[in-house]
């Protein structure tokens, strides 16, 4: 899809060379590993230096120059490399989710979307922060039309959706189930447990998907 492409080509654009060889295909992934692996302790952006994402990944300072000019830059990679991420793992849970039946497949969806967003909220906390500085909220939010367009892609191919407009609904259904997202990833303390939210969110998409709201 052109969202994806974009993304790939924004994520690019932020590495001082692009790694041509699997070897250093690998050294940037381990340089973004080792940031997420900062982030999810600590979720504090600021806190993260050059050196230790080196000492971190098992690479030489000089090999994080080599593809990262500085901390933004390996934030920005980062954050764009982690909505492509999502993307793909997202797409590929629905290529078997259609044949499950409705309530269990949205299940599946909601379930990956906590695991995803909320099972360590400091790394998509320092997502969000730094999407907003570098001005990648746009991205962000074009990245929720490709989740929208993949789970409609993936409604169309069952029988027992019963609403008019697939398209519309699939583009409701992810844009309420982002904005719970969302606030749980700022909230320490929400005022509903998982569990709750869950079963709320399954009944609420089931009905609406078969057309009985």
């Amino acid at each position: 899809m052109a969202t994806v492409s974009r993304i790939s080509s924004i994520y690019d654009s932020y590495l001082r060379k692009a790694p041509r060889q699997s070897r250093s295909r690998s050294v940037v992934e381990a340089i973004l590993g080792a940031a997420t692996e900062r982030l999810s302790r600590s979720g504090n952006e600021e806190e993260l230096t050059l050196q230790e994402v080196a000492n971190r990944a098992g690479v030489g300072i000089g090999s994080v120059y080599d593809y990262f000019s500085d901390r933004r830059s390996i934030l920005a990679a980062l954050a764009v490399k982690s909505t492509q991420d999502n993307l793909r793992a997202f797409e590929a849970l629905l290529e078997s989710a259609h044949e499950l039946p409705l309530d269990e497949s949205v299940g599946q969806v909601v379930d990956f979307c906590f695991e995803t967003y909320t099972s360590n909220k400091r790394v998509p906390r320092a997502v969000l922060k730094v999407a907003h500085t570098i001005g990648l909220m746009p991205t962000l939010a074009q990245s929720q039309t490709v989740f929208a367009e993949s789970l409609a892609a993936s409604l169309r191919k069952r029988q027992d959706i019963g609403v008019p407009d697939i398209d519309l609904a699939a583009w409701t259904v992810t844009q309420a189930m982002m904005g719970v997202i969302q606030t749980l990833v700022w909230q320490d303390e929400p005022k509903h447990s998982e569990t709750e939210l869950r079963a709320e969110l399954i009944a609420l998409f089931g009905a609406h998907l078969r057309g009985r709201v």
